[in-house]
């Protein structure tokens, strides 16, 4: 039985995020826009993953952690990302 706990607020926005993991710290990167859903948001993680591994000819993947999609990128300056999304109330912690 999915009660009010189970599921997440309807008026959630989220917003999709790059952040470096390790290697030189960078500013965290913005994906395009916010989205209405988590499941929405996957396109933007699918999206944001394959346009930095594109511009910074880096090695990707998406995986799928908690049921959502999760991308990593490895750059060749030894950079590896993290792309996910998150409600846009925890945007991402710059530092």
């Amino acid at each position: 039985m999915n009660t009010a706990a189970d599921r997440e607020p309807a008026e959630t926005a989220y917003l999709v995020v790059a952040e470096t993991i390790h290697g030189r710290p960078a500013a965290p990167i913005l994906g395009e826009g916010l989205f209405c859903s988590v499941e929405c948001a996957g396109v933007g993680v699918y999206q944001l993953t394959r346009s930095i591994s594109a511009s910074e000819q880096g090695a990707a993947v998406v995986l799928r952690r908690h049921n959502r999609p999760v991308g990593y990128v490895v750059t060749g300056d030894g950079r590896m990302w993290r792309v996910e999304s998150l409600p846009a109330s925890e945007p991402p912690v710059v530092g």
